[in-house]
């Protein structure tokens, strides 16, 4: 059983532990127990073409070995419905992984007639290993020579305990880490073999390090209808330039990460899905909140409204106060952890900076 935030030690995962939790699927965008993802989906064409066009990868270098991307899905109006991961297998054969379960029907409707594709939910299996130990949580179960050596958003096949796994360096916490896709027959005893080396967490434990991490999450920020180019995020649209033209607001919003007061304790915190959207001039729509490991202060994610030239920004339903905006990753802001490698003993090693 996945451990509630209460039962794992929060304040140690930046800096010598390893978390693993289960991305298992959820019933409703909104009802969310864990990393979430709802579809599954292999994608095989007869040349090699990546589903419903191309999308950004992490960096630049030639392909090597498998790799992995960020894609952004858009509705008709270029407004972002949510961001779905692909693994690479091959020239011709894809995955795609999606926090919403109609993600398989987008892509399944957009397929052209030399693309098939297969619904592969049920038959799989998630975990992710997250933190700074996460590479010696797993040398008793797979070859740490292997998992070392593979780049970032690189993936291997590979045997973990006896199962055949595929193994990804990427994670959702802006920490080094890997995520594990085996088969669903196997996810019990994957577990149990992942849970004697890794602190289990739930999506609490998760929720705060992605939002340190500045990482949208599709039932928080992608709930409204925003541009990629608003996220931050126009690099990881369908097409380049794609989603990245100035909306027609009255004033433009972007999304930001704040330091603010609360008096409540916002854990797994959500917006109402009725907010006014765009924010008012000067003000921010919070869109997720919690307390940061880090700084033991309240730390959130929201879309801004710089216009009227307010000096700073307010939250119109008052529940933050004395807001002030800071850099993300918040404890990162060179981007080194996530890419960092390891040493000789399997503790973390310096990476160079990222932007």
């Amino acid at each position: 059983m996945v451990a509630s935030h209460n039962d794992f030690q929060l304040r140690t995962l930046r800096h010598d532990t390893a978390m693993l939790v289960q991305k298992r699927a959820a019933a409703a965008p909104r009802q969310r127990c864990s990393i979430s993802a709802s579809c599954v989906a292999r994608s095989c064409a007869a040349a090699a073409r990546k589903p419903s066009c191309r999308p950004s990868r992490r960096d630049q270098s030639p392909i090597s070995s498998p790799d992995a991307s960020v894609r952004l899905r858009l509705d008709a109006a270029g407004t972002v419905l949510s961001d779905i991961t692909i693994w690479r297998l091959d020239a011709e054969t894809f995955e795609v992984f999606a926090g919403t379960a109609d993600a398989w029907l987008h892509l399944q409707a957009s397929a052209v007639s030399a693309i098939s594709v297969y619904d592969l939910t049920e038959e799989t299996a998630i975990f992710a290993v997250q933190g700074p130990l996460s590479l010696r949580a797993l040398a008793r179960l797979v070859s740490t020579a292997a998992l070392s050596a593979l780049p970032y958003f690189a993936h291997a096949q590979l045997s973990m305990g006896g199962i055949a796994c595929r193994i990804g360096r990427l994670g959702y916490t802006g920490e080094r880490g890997f995520e594990i896709i085996l088969p669903r027959r196997a996810r019990e005893t994957m577990w149990e073999l992942l849970a004697e080396q890794a602190r289990p967490a739930g999506f609490a434990a998760a929720d705060i390090l992605r939002i340190e991490a500045g990482f949208p999450l599709f039932a928080n920020e992608f709930i409204f209808p925003v541009l990629p180019a608003e996220l931050g995020l126009a690099r990881f649209a369908a097409a380049p330039g794609c989603g990245a033209a100035p909306s027609r607001r009255t004033f433009p919003i972007r999304l930001t990460c704040f330091q603010a007061n609360c008096d409540c304790e916002p854990i797994l915190w959500q917006p109402s899905q009725d907010a006014a959207f765009p924010p008012p001039a000067g003000s921010i729509l919070v869109t997720s909140a919690c307390r940061s490991i880090v700084s033991g202060e309240i730390l959130g994610l929201g879309y801004a409204c710089d216009g009227l030239g307010a000096s700073h920004l307010i939250d119109p339903s008052g529940q933050f106060r004395g807001i002030r905006e800071v850099r993300t990753p918040f404890y990162d802001p060179e981007k080194r952890q996530p890419r960092g490698g390891w040493d000789s003993d399997l503790f973390p090693a310096a990476a160079s900076s990222f932007t």
